[in-house]
């Protein structure tokens, strides 16, 4: 009696040992709201009032809450549109198309797909065709004939068909089949995470590309202006009104921003062979078509975003984090399920006969049906061990999702910092560079009317190209803030 009690309570036990594993979303706590989002109502004094609210437009990109977007629409240009660059629309639109990296990605999502689908053709029978031909004698010391005769050599001729089919009792198809669906939805999150960091990519070279175009535009401008200087001074000490040092320091400032020159040209090329790569041609593709000097485009004044649970955790590798951890613990429950017996019917029929022609004879006909239940009852430890692994795994898969919601959240609140400290300052450095440039007329008018000495037009001039060349780069660190921006809200549209 004691052993009819406890069978039950065995069987029950095991039962609950091999139960899905109820799946645990990331335990980070997400803030109700992003930091950098209050902060950018809190202006400085210098800078001028904010205008009032107005319909969302395209200067204005906020982010969508509605439902996640199926693989590959990824909607590009609905954060690109607000800046009105049509270069840099069809670039993005060429990366989408051809780029390697992406097409890579798309090759492990059909891959996980094809992986599903094997997984789920384990949940129906196995059906497989089988023919062949064997030539055989049976052994005399095993099937010993009296009068020391042996038995004939034989022929056999046999055509069939082999099925078997595991009942799915205690989940382990099942699990396997829910896990591999995981990955595949991990596999879609990463096409799209490609396609968010590969065109924030793009959008950071374009830009590196415009600024060092414009960098290169203010060292030729300002040498072109020090070679006026210079001719000046030049003419001055020609006519004996003028000093030597005066003209060897003008050849000596031109020849430092002449030197300025070939390294910005460089910068220019490297930015046009990475653009080429990144749209999936040869390096120097599209070098000829981005020569034109264009100016980076106007940014928007704000990035409107939704608040951070619905924001952070629909980026796509945060989602591809997620479903790798629920994979895991779908693969937990398959492990699991081994505690149990294994049960699965197989059965073959068919033809033999003695001669090729007499296949389908009557007397031919085989068959054999049957269950078959396999049980490592001796091999639990065995067991036991690949569901600890698993559950390691999992765990791991776990920290890892975690991880990531933290690596974006602060991803986004530096992003967000960035780009409203990166616009303030070129709207400082744009009055400075103004100022500068008025500076250095001035000077150069004192110094021809002979009313300020030299010295005044030089350092005029230092200042002038020094504070146009930090207005470059500060338009290339805020277009490269919003490049970036754009990657930490993982490629989300705005709202419509």
């Amino acid at each position: 009696m004691r052993n009819a009690h406890a069978q039950p309570v065995m069987l029950a036990l095991l039962l609950a040992a091999c139960a899905s594993p109820v799946y645990r979303s990331s335990a980070v706590p997400v803030p109700a709201a992003f930091r950098e989002t209050a902060r950018d109502t809190a202006r400085d004094t210098l800078m001028p009032p904010p205008p009032p609210p107005a319909p969302a437009s395209d200067s204005a990109v906020p982010v969508v809450t509605e439902p996640e977007r199926a693989v590959g629409s990824v909607d590009q240009a609905s954060y690109w549109r607000a800046l009105n660059d049509t270069t840099l629309d069809r670039l993005i639109g060429e990366l989408l198309r051809s780029n390697l990296d992406v097409r890579s990605a798309l090759a492990r999502l059909r891959g996980a797909r094809a992986a599903r689908t094997e997984t789920a053709l384990d949940l129906v029978p196995t059906v497989t065709a089988a023919g062949g031909y064997t030539r055989q004698r049976l052994s005399n010391a095993t099937f010993p004939i009296g009068g020391g005769g042996r038995f004939p050599d034989q022929d056999i001729w046999d055509a069939g068909f082999d099925a078997s089919w595991e009942l799915d009792f205690f989940g382990r198809v099942r699990h396997n089949v829910q896990a591999q669906g995981a990955l595949v939805d991990a596999a879609n999150a990463d096409v799209r995470d490609a396609q968010v960091v590969l065109t924030a990519e793009l959008a950071r070279t374009y830009f590196e590309l415009r600024g060092a175009q414009e960098r290169l535009a203010v060292a030729r401008r300002n040498g072109a202006n020090q070679r006026r200087t210079f001719d000046v001074t030049q003419q001055r000490l020609d006519a004996g009104r003028g000093t030597a040092f005066d003209t060897e320091r003008a050849r000596a400032q031109l020849g430092f921003t002449l030197a300025s020159i070939p390294g910005l040209e460089a910068q220019v090329a490297a930015a046009q062979y990475a653009i080429g790569v990144l749209v999936g041609r040869t390096p120097a593709a599209v070098a000829t078509e981005l020569q034109p000097l264009v100016a980076i485009p106007p940014l928007p004044s704000d990035v409107t975003v939704a608040n951070p649970d619905s924001l952070v955790r629909r980026r796509p590798d945060v989602a591809s984090a997620e479903r790798q951890a629920a994979a895991e613990r779908a693969f937990v429950g398959a492990a699991k399920a081994d505690y149990l017996p294994r049960v699965t019917i197989g059965g073959s029929a068919g033809y033999s006969a003695a001669e090729l022609g007499g296949l389908g004879d009557a007397g031919t006909f085989r068959y054999a049906v049957g269950p078959l239940v396999t049980w490592p009852l001796l091999n639990l430890g065995r067991v036991k061990a690949r569901v600890d692994q698993g559950r390691a795994r999992a765990e791991a898969a776990d920290a890892q999702y975690s991880q990531t919601v933290l690596r974006a959240l602060q991803e986004v609140e530096t992003g967000l910092s960035r780009y409203r400290t990166s616009r303030a300052r070129v709207e400082r450095i744009r009055d400075a560079a103004e100022a500068s440039a008025r500076a250095a007329d001035l000077a150069r008018l004192r110094f021809e009317g002979g009313v300020a000495d030299f010295l005044q037009v030089l350092d005029a001039e230092r200042t002038q190209l020094d504070a146009e060349d930090q207005l470059a780069q500060a338009h290339i660190d805020a277009a490269t803030s919003y490049a970036a921006l754009y990657q930490a809200l993982g490629g989300q549209p705005p709202a419509p």
